[in-house]
């Protein structure tokens, strides 16, 4: 009895001391995993590095032998290394378009020989694009194809410069389908969508200036949608705002730009054909004018020679 006692207090301790990371469906964490350097280097054989979460079987992603290896299909795309060296002593890992299904109890182990390293991470996943959260602080912005928007998103700039943490700016984006999908991560675009990655930045590249605004160029209809900007201090919400983007349809500007020439190109046929036609009718009537003058001068002459003859 006694030692199932001191096994819940040592549970229920080690239970407090987990970080307790909350963040929104569709947006991105990182998991932190920091290891001794110096002890891993000074360690026989090779590292590895095993992240797993309870409840999974399999692990989610692991270094061994310096290669990097991936077994989840749900979370291989959305999950890498934070380090693009993890030798480094930071093992931690990102995870980016959050879903419900990511929340869960995290483990990192870190193994080199006689070193390891074990650290907990518990990840709870909210739904933010509810809408009895969203329809308190929402913009509607209506464009049209091919223009440019800001989608606006402000925070308090002395409550970020208060406290030590980084402040992190996250866009996301939730469309019809109801599919959420991670746009901006860490004030650093995410490059998994090659159709619209290249065309949204943030307006200010300075996280403490109060302004987490984000800019996409060259609309499509694609980018209708509901947006939810996240202004993070460490664990803490600074600042959370929603904008819901309708893309009116229409031609899309190279398109746009080809009717045109099609256009331009039709309507200088067409008057040539004209000009040639009037021109192929002019010439007709002149030629009938020269025929008709040539037939009475024929006459002319023949009634001058029967005259002639006559006298």
């Amino acid at each position: 009895m006694y030692l199932s006692l001191i096994f819940f207090c040592f549970m229920t301790a080690l239970s407090h001391n987990i970080p307790q990371m909350e963040r929104n469906a569709g947006g991105c964490v990182t998991l932190p995993c920091k290891y001794n350097r110096s002890a891993v280097e000074g360690a026989d054989g090779t590292l590895d590095i095993e992240w797993t979460v309870k409840n999974v079987t399999d692990p989610l992603i692991w270094l061994s032998g310096g290669k990097v290896f991936k077994n989840v299909p749900r979370l291989s795309p959305r999950i890498s290394f934070v380090a693009h060296n993890s030798t480094t002593g930071d093992a931690s890992v990102r995870i980016i378009s959050l879903i419900r299904e990511d929340s869960g109890l995290y483990h990192c182990k870190v193994r080199k020989g006689a070193y390891s390293n074990l650290i907990h991470v518990n990840v709870t996943v909210l739904d933010m694009f509810d809408p009895a959260v969203v329809v308190e602080n929402i913009t509607e912005i209506q464009k049209n194809v091919g223009e440019s928007v800001i989608l606006p998103c402000g925070y308090n700039q002395s409550a970020a410069e208060g406290a030590e943490e980084n402040v992190d700016i996250e866009w996301s984006i939730r469309k019809q389908t109801n599919f959420t999908e991670t746009l901006i991560c860490q004030s650093t675009v995410c490059k998994r969508n090659p159709g619209m990655s290249p065309r949204i930045s943030l307006v200010s590249d300075n996280d403490t200036t109060g302004n987490a605004s984000m800019t996409i160029v060259s609309l499509a209809t694609a980018d209708s949608g509901l947006y939810l900007c996240t202004v993070w201090k460490g664990c803490h919400i600074l600042h959370q705002n929603t904008v819901n983007v309708m893309v009116l349809g229409g031609k899309a500007p190279a398109v746009a730009l080809l009717s045109l020439y099609v256009f331009i190109t039709l309507a200088v046929c067409i008057v040539l054909i004209t000009l040639l036609f009037l021109g192929y009718c002019h010439f007709r009537k002149i030629r009938k004018t020269n025929c008709m003058k040539l037939s009475y001068g024929v006459n002319d002459t023949k009634q001058l020679l029967q005259l002639y003859e006559d006298n």
